[in-house]
């Protein structure tokens, strides 16, 4: 097995047939079916099943597939880290960032990429990490921050875990929590379930996370209302008189309403168990990642280690800064 082989087994995943894989390669059909069938013999595995409209991948084939998505990037990331090195870095690249990470990155990345990176481009683009996943997939996005710990597909993105971060129940009426509240000031899972809370919807990590660890010590959550927007989280609960869970990184000034800048939020830990979630910076398998979407991925884990160790977050470092 070689480079060439795993191409040629890509672009027939992709395009579904012998002939759509040669045009693309600029490869006869033949060739391309000896090459398939001497790389299903090395495996010892039926990577297609054969139907008249095309090539189907068998669960094997989709196994696979992402392993050779992550070699080719791989191998290219290799080239590229070797290529230009003298030269300065070019390029655009758009960069997505969850919405409770916003307001704490966005502003001081711009700013060290205008100062160490001039000839770079960058857009950066907010969304909940769900969404995220799936526009690093179709090419929306070069690179991205996302989240561990929900159900978001990320078999086809290379993961580079930054930090891990503790969660925490927020709300503008301390009174509500105060009940529920052990010796050192943090609330149990079981009393989580009690609250009122705002949350994202279920397709995004937060909820999924949240959802799944109350369920695994026999709770369920009491989400009144569904809000996919962090800001508009915040004034909801405020409105409401509700509380909501997040990251201490979500409260930044520049990620809470303005019309609430005078209100005091307040946070509790959750324990029992300990509440917490992994930070990864993200990378799509199925291309190769510029040398300009390598630099702005190296500043952002750069910039996220500082953060981390800072009162602005308070989160874990994973990363060698």
């Amino acid at each position: 097995m070689d480079l060439r082989d795993l191409r040629v087994f890509v672009a027939i995943a992709e395009t579904g047939s012998l002939v759509g894989a040669a045009e693309v390669l600029h490869i006869g059909p033949p060739s391309l079916s000896a090459r398939l069938k001497g790389l299903e013999e090395e495996l010892r595995a039926q990577l297609f099943h054969r139907r008249a409209r095309g090539l189907v991948l068998t669960e094997d084939g989709r196994i696979f597939l992402a392993h050779a998505y992550a070699i080719l990037k791989q191998a290219e990331e290799a080239k590229a880290s070797l290529s230009g090195r003298d030269s300065p870095v070019v390029g655009a690249v758009r960069f997505g960032i969850p919405g409770s990470l916003i307001g704490l990155m966005t502003g001081p990345l711009i700013e060290r990429c205008v100062r160490d990176l001039p000839q770079v481009r960058l857009k950066v683009v907010e969304s909940m990490s769900g969404y995220i996943a799936d526009w690093l997939r179709d090419g929306t996005l070069d690179a991205a921050v996302v989240f561990g710990g929900g159900a978001a597909d990320h078999t086809s993105a290379s993961l580079r875990a930054v930090a891990e971060e503790e969660l925490h129940v927020a709300t503008y009426r301390p009174d509500l929590i105060a009940p529920y509240l052990d010796g050192s000031g943090c609330i149990a899972m079981a009393n989580v379930a009690r609250l009122d809370l705002v949350m994202p919807g279920l397709q995004h990590g937060l909820r999924i996370l949240a959802e799944a660890t109350a369920r695994s010590l026999g709770h369920v959550l009491r989400v009144t209302i569904e809000v996919d927007a962090t800001t508009q989280i915040f004034e909801v609960i405020h409105r409401l008189s509700a509380s909501t869970i997040c990251s201490l990184a979500a409260l930044h000034q520049s990620t809470l309403p303005a019309s609430l800048a005078a209100e005091r939020i307040h946070t509790f830990r959750v324990v029992s168990p300990g509440f917490t979630r992994k930070i990864y910076l993200a990378m799509p398998l199925n291309r190769p990642s510029s040398r300009a979407t390598l630099a702005v991925t190296n500043l952002s884990e750069r910039m996220m280690l500082d953060f981390a160790q800072s009162d602005l977050w308070q989160a874990k470092p994973l990363a060698q800064p």
